[in-house]
C-alpha cells in the first residue's frame, strides 16, 4: 500500500533498490552514498509500501548502516562518524531515561546485542559500569576493538560473538541489555532472553518516533511484553531532534 499517487513514483523507487542491491555488499563509495541519498528522496512520499518491497529496504538498511560504521570506525577519530552528534545526544537523553527506571538499584554491566563495528551507544552511554558488545560478526568485534578508545565511558568495553537467538547468558545479578534497532524477530529473541535474566534486569528496544522512514523498522507488540516484565516507553518530542525513542521491559 502507498499514498495515492502517480506509478512512476513507485517505479522510480524500485530501480534505485535495485541498483542499490547490485552492489551488495555496500561500501561507503561516491556510488553507493549518491544513490542512498536518492533513495532517501523517494522514501520521503510514502508512508507505507508493499511488505516484499519494505523488506528488501531493511536489508538494505542494514547493509548501510555496516558499511557506514566500518568506513568510520577506521578513521583516525570517531567524531568524524557524520551521525556522532546526533547519537550524543540520543544517548544522552537514553542515560536521563534509563536513570529514571534504575532508581537507586545496582547493575552489573550493559549488554549490547548487535553492537556492531563503532559501538557509540556503548561508548557515549554515561553509565560508568562495565560494558558487553555483542555481534555475530567477527569482523565487525575485530573494528569495534580499536575504533573506541579507552577513555572513562570506553576502558570498561569488552567484546565477545555472539547471535542474538541463541545467546546463553548466566547473570548472577540485574543487567541491562540493549537490542540494536534493526535486528529483526525481536520479540522471539526477547522471550528467550527474558527467562534467563535475575529479577529487577531492564531489555531496552529501540523505536523510532520522529522520522518518515518509521514504516521501515519492526514493530514492537507492547501489550505482548507486558506478560514479560513491567514496561516503559520514552517518546522524544520532535522539538529534541531526537528520531528514536526506547522502550524499557524491566524483567
Amino acid at each position: 500500500m502507498t499514498k495515492a499517487m502517480p506509478p512512476i513514483s513507485l517505479t522510480k523507487l524500485i530501480q534505485t533498490v535495485e541498483e542499490i542491491e547490485s552492489l551488495f555488499p555496500l561500501d561507503y563509495s561516491h556510488q553507493s552514498n549518491k544513490l542512498f541519498k536518492e533513495l532517501q528522496g523517494h522514501l520521503k512520499i510514502f508512508s507505507t509500501l508493499p511488505s516484499s518491497l519494505t523488506k528488501r529496504l531493511q536489508t538494505i538498511w542494514g547493509y548501510r548502516g555496516y558499511s557506514m560504521e566500518k568506513h568510520f570506525s577506521m578513521q583516525k577519530s570517531y567524531k568524524a562518524f557524520d551521525f556522532y552528534p546526533k547519537y550524543k545526544k540520543l544517548l544522552t537523553f537514553d542515560t536521563h531515561c534509563l536513570q529514571k527506571v534504575m532508581g537507586q538499584k545496582n547493575y552489573s554491566k550493559v549488554i549490547f546485542v548487535g553492537s556492531g563495528c563503532l559501538p557509540l551507544s556503548l561508548k557515549l552511554l554515561r553509565l560508568n559500569i562495565p560494558k558487553v558488545g555483542y555481534d555475530i560478526s567477527k569482523e565487525a568485534l575485530k573494528l569495534a576493538k580499536r575504533s573506541v578508545p579507552k577513555d572513562r565511558f570506553g576502558r570498561k568495553i569488552t567484546y565477545r560473538e555472539g547471535n542474538f537467538f541463541e545467546l546463553k547468558l548466566h547473570e548472577k545479578k540485574p543487567v541491562i541489555i540493549y537490542i540494536a534497532g534493526l535486528i529483526q524477530r525481536k520479540e522471539e529473541g526477547l522471550k528467550k532472553l527474558a527467562i534467563q535474566l535475575p529479577k529487577g534486569s531492564l531489555i531496552v528496544v529501540r523505536t523510532v518516533a520522529n522520522d518518515e522512514r518509521e514504516f521501515l523498522y519492526e514493530k514492537i507488540n507492547k501489550e505482548r511484553l507486558y506478560k514479560l516484565g513491567r514496561v516503559k516507553e520514552f517518546i522524544p518530542t520532535k522539538s529534541s531532534g531526537i528520531v528514536n525513542g526506547m522502550i524499557v521491559l524491566k524483567i
